[in-house]
């Protein structure tokens, strides 16, 4: 009799080892199946930040595309260009003051057509307004 309750004793206890080891596999498991929805979560947020921050830099350098759309910023571009930091800006500043009106005039009329794409590329980025937005547009 004593030796079959020890005997009982000892599977109890072996049995009761077995459902805690289970258990802790079971809890350590789950903190890995956390972990890693934690780790994608913030993977997935942090490249929708990249993707916007990609956005606004094309956005921007389809802006810049356009051009100089200063007639004076469009001269020190084309005189400066392949002159990487070998050209002085008094002299270039004077050479603008030496144009005649009909030579600048090619410079404005550049700087004009740039200006109006820079407009349309702007316009074309812009959001559609929202509901508040033509409600108050409409009656204000």
């Amino acid at each position: 009799k004593k030796r079959a309750a020890l005997k009982a004793m000892a599977t109890l206890k072996r049995e009761r080892a077995a459902k805690k080891r289970a258990a802790l596999k079971a809890m350590a498991t789950l903190k890995r199946e956390r972990a890693a929805k934690k780790r994608a979560a913030l993977k997935e947020k942090a490249d929708a930040k990249r993707a916007v921050v990609e956005k606004k830099r094309a956005e921007k350098k389809a802006i810049r595309a356009s051009g100089a759309v200063r007639p004076y910023s469009l001269f020190v571009q084309q005189t400066t260009s392949g002159k990487k930091g070998k050209f002085d800006m008094k002299k270039v500043a004077a050479e603008w003051k030496a144009l005649s009106e009909g030579q600048k005039q090619k410079y404005r009329d550049q700087a004009k057509k740039n200006l109006s794409k820079r407009r349309a590329t702007r316009q074309s980025m812009k959001k559609s307004p929202n509901k508040y937005a033509l409600f108050t547009k409409q009656h204000f």
